[in-house]
């Protein structure tokens, strides 16, 4: 694995971070980290599939509810998948075939 070190300000690597520019470095810090999240390949996606409960639970429907029929019948399918089935819902869902850390 390879380091590489970037300097969010030109000059930045011999720049303090104080208490008065601590905000300046965490929203240029998470600016970095937005522009270019590490992409993971989809092969290792199996190893961060969510636990289907936990996706049931922190599913928000619009138009429906968890006790709509149709509802019911979709997580009794997914309930059923295998983890290849998984990583493709995944990917389904977020329109991605690429895990972001």
């Amino acid at each position: 694995m390879k380091v590489t070190d970037y300097e969010l300000i030109p000059g930045g690597r011999n720049i303090r971070v104080t208490e008065e520019t601590k905000h300046e470095y965490v929203d240029l810090e998470l600016e970095l980290l937005l522009s270019g999240l590490p992409e993971i390949d989809s092969k290792f996606v199996l190893f961060w599939l969510p636990e289907i409960d936990d996706l049931q639970a922190n599913t928000e429907y619009t138009g429906y509810s968890a006790a709509s029929i149709v509802i019911q019948w979709f997580w009794e399918v997914v309930k059923s998948f295998n983890k290849e089935d998984m990583a493709r819902l995944l990917q389904f869902v977020t329109g991605t075939s690429k895990v972001y850390l």
